[in-house]
């Protein structure tokens, strides 16, 4: 008689968005799908959470920066292996980085200080940085894009069209199971796992669109996580009264930010920058704030990253008559309307966005709102610069190197095109001490030269929630931030 065997145990995940693809080394598709599989089914070197400074390990066991911030050493685990069984070594690391920057994929935005990289043995590699970078390994770690691909499966092929962007094969604690399409994703716990086991069988992840009932879901208990950018304060009643999940919350890591597309003639006059900040009115914001959690933010950098923020360096404060007067001189009144973008999938930005659209229609410019999916975005507005001002948010603790590839001239998620050689020069400063004491001076001084050319304007400080079943242990929070939120490796019952 054969033995009984336990059913399967699902961890179910509510994702809004599905997946275009799993690789994304090669390119992006911010909030879809295709992102929080590859953060499970991939590994990194390091891995980063926002709630800690510190690094820890992922492929790489050790490591360590040469004083001049210029040299990394890695060594890699020697037990890790990919799902089919190859080992991993330095060599699919190197491969992988090499070939993102060689073509500008998009790990490139992360990577954009690598001058080589050495692969000394099997499981030991060196890299060599353009120029310092004491921040470096916030950029390695601290999201999903440098994850390290199969150099047996993508060696001598074209990346946009190898089989495995869609039938991923890493060497994470999960492994690809199932895709349907618009629907579900199933990821499979790998037995021959080389690190902590994985305490559930499969992660389910169920695409719902429908973000009102992606919160009714986990909070009935037909679920038991959603990602973060589903569930936004407007949506907390609808998880009020669960008996099955909790709400965990915290200041967000970064700011929802109006930035100018910067390749538009009109947007190089600072009067007309200066004139749509001093149009916004963040008391209209209010309504959108939780209080104690998030709020309307004129600063440019988080205030809990306290050994860099710059309480000095604000936006240019609400005043309606100086907005008019400078709008009105650069000719941004009266002209065609505006086109005011934000991605749909940060459901937050379009509350946002209608404020700022009708603070500037009050001021007398005509404005189109225009909420875009994520290949949408990258088509229009990182593609082809089809936009005049856009909302977006993104990590900017717990090391502001991170917002390097989003506001340093040629950095590879740029995508208002801003260039400020003294902005830039106060990165390059930042980076070259290994000292956090000088580099948060350094830093403090970036805040005030993006303040003084009004290079983009800050908006809103937002709240993260999580909402989690009670059934399950795991989360960052409860294993000292060892793993990010999207990683789902070390989630197991909470009776376990």
């Amino acid at each position: 008689m054969a033995a009984d065997r336990r059913p399967s145990l699902d961890f179910v995940v509510e994702v809004p968005a599905p997946a275009v693809e799993f690789n994304e080394v090669y390119r992006n598709f911010v909030g879809s799908a295709g992102y929080f599989v590859a953060n499970n089914v991939y590994s990194r070197l390091v891995v980063y959470d926002t709630g800690s400074p510190a690094a820890f390990p992922d492929l790489a066991e050790h490591w360590e920066m040469a004083q001049d911030a210029r040299t990394l050493r890695f060594q890699l685990n020697r037990n890790a292996r990919w799902h089919d069984g190859h080992p991993v070594t330095a060599h699919d690391v190197a491969h992988t980085h090499l070939t993102a920057l060689a073509n500008g994929y998009h790990a490139a935005s992360f990577l954009q200080d690598v001058q080589d990289i050495e692969v000394i043995d099997d499981h030991t590699l060196r890299y060599a940085l353009r120029r310092p970078n004491a921040g470096f390994l916030a950029q390695l770690g601290n999201l999903v894009f440098a994850h390290v691909l199969p150099r047996h499966l993508y060696e001598g092929t074209d990346w946009a069209d190898n089989p495995h962007n869609q039938h991923p094969v890493g060497s994470g604690p999960f492994r690809f199971a199932e895709h349907v399409p618009g629907e579900r994703i199933v990821l499979e716990a790998w037995k021959d796992y080389w690190g902590p086991p994985a305490g559930v069988d499969r992660v389910v992840l169920d695409i719902e669109p429908d973000l009102d009932e992606a919160v009714r879901k986990v909070a009935d208990g037909r679920a038991h996580y959603m990602v973060q950018d589903v569930l936004t304060f407007p949506r907390l009643h609808l998880a009020e009264h669960s008996t099955t999940a909790s709400l965990w919350r915290k200041r967000g890591p970064g700011v929802a930010v109006l930035g100018f597309n910067h390749t538009r003639e009109r947007w190089r006059d600072r009067r007309a920058r200066a004139g749509v900040a001093h149009a916004v009115d963040r008391r209209d914001l209010e309504p959108l704030a939780d209080p104690g959690w998030s709020e309307p933010y004129a600063h440019y950098l988080p205030r809990s990253v306290e050994w860099a923020y710059a309480d000095d360096a604000t936006a240019p404060a609400f005043d309606p008559e100086l907005a008019g007067r400078l709008l009105g001189e650069c000719g941004v009144t009266g002209t065609a309307p505006l086109r005011l973008v934000y991605m749909k999938t940060f459901t937050g930005h379009a509350g946002i966005a209608a404020v700022v659209a009708e603070n500037l229609r009050a001021a007398g410019v005509d404005v189109e709102v225009a909420g875009l999916d994520s290949p949408a975005w990258s088509r229009e507005v990182a593609g082809e610069a089809d936009f005049d001002l856009s909302i977006s948010g993104g990590n900017m603790i717990p090391d502001p190197e991170i917002t390097s590839s989003r506001f340093e001239t040629g950095g590879g998620r740029n995508h208002t095109r801003l260039s400020n050689p003294e902005a830039d020069a106060c990165y390059a400063a930042a980076r070259a001490s290994v000292d956090r004491v000088r580099r948060g001076e350094h830093y403090r001084e970036l805040q005030r030269v993006w303040a003084r050319n009004v290079d983009w304007v800050p908006l809103f400080w937002y709240a993260a929630y999580y909402l989690r079943s009670d059934d399950f242990f795991g989360w960052p929070d409860q294993i000292g931030f060892r793993v990010p939120f999207w990683h789902w490796g070390r989630i197991r019952p909470a009776t376990a």
